[in-house]
């Protein structure tokens, strides 16, 4: 599954593409893992579901190991362009309060900013 990165602001924006499901998941995490390795201050992420098409309880999972590893260091995960079929992933994992969901790219980096 491919996954890009950039930063804006010091908040870190992974764009995800693809599907979100097993074995490829494990790329991602490796990716998101070594990008977080780096970091000093508490992570502020923001994933990007735009070129996502489709998501299993791997990928699912997968978040859920940034969000284990990044919660004990003060950091916040932000979610956009989340279609109908993720959301409801999410939802239904009770995760809703976990992956701040936002309309835009701009949004998310300026409401985790504001966290700092």
């Amino acid at each position: 599954m491919p996954i890009t990165m950039s930063e804006k602001e010091g908040v870190v924006i992974f764009r995800l593409a693809g599907r979100m499901i097993a074995p490829g998941v494990k790329d991602v995490s490796e990716t998101i893992s070594e990008k977080l390795a780096n970091l000093t201050s508490p992570p502020r992420l923001v994933f990007d579901f735009k070129g996502v098409t489709g998501m299993d309880s791997s990928g699912l999972g997968a978040l859920m190991k940034v969000y284990a590893d990044i919660h004990p260091r003060g950091g916040e995960i932000a979610v956009i362009n989340v279609d109908k079929h993720v959301k409801n992933l999410i939802v239904m994992a009770r995760l809703i309060t976990v992956f701040k969901n936002f309309e835009s790219e701009d949004d998310a980096v300026a409401s985790l900013l504001q966290r700092v």
